[in-house]
Formats: C-alpha cells, structure tokens, sequence
C-alpha cells in the first residue's frame, strides 16, 4: 500500500487540498466537484454507503474476480452508477456538463470521450486521494477496487466485445510464463488492484501536490492505458490461440479416464510409495512447505494440515496422475522434462490446468468441499505436489 509518510487529520487534508487547487484555473474543480466530495465523506454514514455501494459492486462479480484470467465482462449492479452519483449529490447529466467545462481548461479540442462516457471514475480518482491522505484504509480499498472495475470493464469490452471462449482463454493463461503480471496476482481481483496500486502509486505524489483538471486526466490516462496494455498483449495471444484451436478441456471428455502410461504408472507408485513411507521431503513442515506458502499466499500451518493429515493418498494419487497428464500427454514433454526448467515454469500455473485437464471434471472445488479447506489452499497443495514430483522424480524414474 502507498499511504502518505505522515498522516494528516481530514481537516489538515481538506485546507492542504484547498490550498492546492487554490489557483483560479482550478476554482470550478474545487467548488463543483472536490469539495461536495470531501463534504460528504465527512460523515461516518455516508463513509458507510460508499463503502457499502464497493462491497455491492465485488459481490456481482465474486465468481469472475475468483477466476485465474478473464472470462466474461463486468456486472454493474442495478441503479450502481445513479446511486454513486446521487450520494455526492451529482446526476450524470449535470456532472457530465460540468466535467466538460472544467477539461475545457485542459485543452478546449479534445473530446476527452472516455473520461465523459465514466464521469464516476472522477468521483473515485478523488476519494482514493483523499483517502488515501487521511491515512483510510477502508475507503481508499474500496475506492481502487470501484475505480478498478469500472476501468477494467472498458477495457474488457473493448478486446473482448463477444463472447469469450474460456477453454481458449486457459490455455493462453497457462502458456504465460511468471513475468506476466496476471500471472503473479494469481486472480482477478488481485491483478485488477494491483494494476490500479501501480498506476496510483506513480501518480500519487501529484495528486496531492496538484489537485488540477490537468493531473486528474493524466491519472485516468494512466490508469486506462496500463489496463490497454496489459489486456492488449492477453488479447493477442488469445486470439492467435483461437485461431489455432488451442483450448483446454475439450480433448477428453467427462465419463472418460485419463492418459496414463505404464512408465507414468510406475513412477506415480514409486512416488506415493516414498510419501507412504513418511519420506521427509513430503513430511518435513521446514522444507517444501514455507516456499509454497508463499508463493500461493497461504498459510504454512494450513497447507501443512491439508497435505499431512486431511488429504487421502488416493487423492494425492490423482493429482499426480492429471499432472502426467496434463505435462506429458496433453504438452508433449517427456517423464525427464519434469526436472527441467520447463516444469519449474510451469508449478505456478499447474492448478488451473489440473482443474480444467478433463471437461466436466474439476477437481479444485470438489477436494475443498470435501476436506473442507478454501480452494487456495487445495490450489497451493497441487503446486507442492508438482515441486515433490521435481525433487524425487530422479529418485523413482528408475531405467
């Protein structure tokens, strides 16, 4: 999180802005938009509303923002932007008039088509400083995330305007290596704020310093153009999978088995066999455990539990089997590629490929509901599944 240095009171905030936009170029800012604002979420209510209108906004997306990728657009609860708007005292076509006049001051030729077409993306450009100023956690959340979504939908229609295919977009997901920001969030939601925390981040000094029409657009810019660039590279990789058939899920389907070998065999036994064995490397809290946790932002102790004293062998059989599957079958790389980088690339990323390996056939949500553990902790037990297959996979793939 980027919080100021220093907190100041929201009466010091409120004369620091004021004292920033004091310039006359800046007066219809001040008076017509920030000040309303700021008046508003004086009140501990109001905060509420706010933050309650965020929440709303969250739980109509839960399942998309759950999901690893994209996969379908962004669902505005009813009446959200009217209620939005009214809370400050604003209606779109009042604001929106006023809004034009004061980027007139910006350049008086640009049409300036998105900020208009999104006239309550203002309204939280401005609550994220101001709170973010008062050192308020809760609202400046609540404002990134709002901001978020609102710049993401766009962005999302603009790249995807028909209906995404989902096993298309999987498999571009699972082709990403780890540079890929969507890649290191590891949800939507995640690579969603932290889009928004890195373009505020690189803003936010300006933002304080120089509440102007001018800083505002250029925020808004850059919060819309790093959302262009990072769905502009997705898009594109998707598109060319598309066009070349690659998607997940559709080459077996739901009442058939999966691939296995009968090296594949043999090494899955000689695997279980060691973790039947107690091997350490499976068994010891301090060795593969700390690492995974981590790197899936779970609970060490949680994991621990799950992998040593919850999930059945049979279980852990089988997730081994759809990672052979999935590596070996489906990728076309061979038993020794395990212990390459090739795998080690591919751990982070394993669990969406191992839920979607077979149509009809997840296995992330079932193993939760029946071991009753959320599924990023399922999710972080795949990952350490792969990461023992790596480190044995010389040990038990015997010639």
């Amino acid at each position: 999180m980027y919080f100021m240095e220093y907190e100041v009171t929201e009466a010091e905030a409120l004369d620091y802005i004021q004292e920033v936009t004091s310039d006359d170029k800046n007066k219809s800012l001040r008076e017509e938009i920030i000040n309303p604002i700021i008046n508003i979420l004086e009140n501990e209510k109001n905060r509420k509303q706010y933050t309650d209108y965020g929440s709303k906004f969250l739980e109509a997306n839960v399942d998309m923002l759950a999901k690893e990728y994209p996969t379908k657009p962004v669902a505005f609860p009813r009446k959200y932007v009217d209620d939005i708007l009214a809370m400050f005292g604003f209606d779109v076509d009042g604001l929106k008039k006023t809004v034009k006049e004061i980027l007139k001051t910006v350049n008086d030729k640009a049409s300036f088509a998105t900020i208009m077409a999104n006239p309550t993306n203002i309204i939280h450009s401005i609550v994220l400083s101001y709170s973010d100023m008062i050192g308020n956690r809760e609202i400046r959340d609540s404002a990134r995330q709002q901001l978020g979504l609102c710049v993401y939908s766009n962005t999302f229609n603009k790249y995807f305007p028909s209906i995404l295919n989902e096993g298309v977009m999987a498999y571009t997901y699972m082709s990403l290596d780890g540079s890929w920001g969507i890649v290191k969030s590891e949800n939507m939601i995640n690579w969603i704020c932290d889009t928004m925390e890195t373009a505020f981040g690189f803003w936010r000094s300006k933002l304080s310093l120089d509440m102007s029409p001018k800083i505002l657009v250029d925020f808004l810019n850059r919060v819309r153009n790093s959302f262009n660039q990072n769905m502009h590279g997705l898009a594109n990789k998707y598109y060319d999978n598309k066009d070349k058939g690659n998607l997940i899920g559709e080459d077996l389907k739901g009442d058939e088995d999966y691939v296995v070998t009968n090296n594949t065999t043999n090494v899955r036994n000689n695997l279980m066999r060691l973790i039947k064995d107690n091997d350490y490397y499976y068994y010891d809290k301090n060795k593969l455990y700390p690492t995974i946790a981590k790197m899936k932002n779970v609970n060490t102790e949680s994991l621990f539990d799950y992998s040593t004293n919850k999930i059945s062998y049979d279980d852990i059989s089988l997730i081994m089997d759809i990672i052979f599957y999935v590596f070996i079958v489906k990728e076309g790389n061979t038993i020794e590629d395990i212990n390459s980088s090739k795998f080690i690339g591919r751990i982070t990323n394993l669990p969406t490929a191992v839920d979607r390996a077979i149509a009809g056939k997840p296995i992330i949500s079932p193993l939760a509901k029946k071991y009753e553990v959320n599924e990023s902790i399922v999710k972080a037990h795949i990952c350490l599944v792969a990461t023992y297959m790596l480190s044995r996979i010389n040990d038990v793939n015997k010639k």
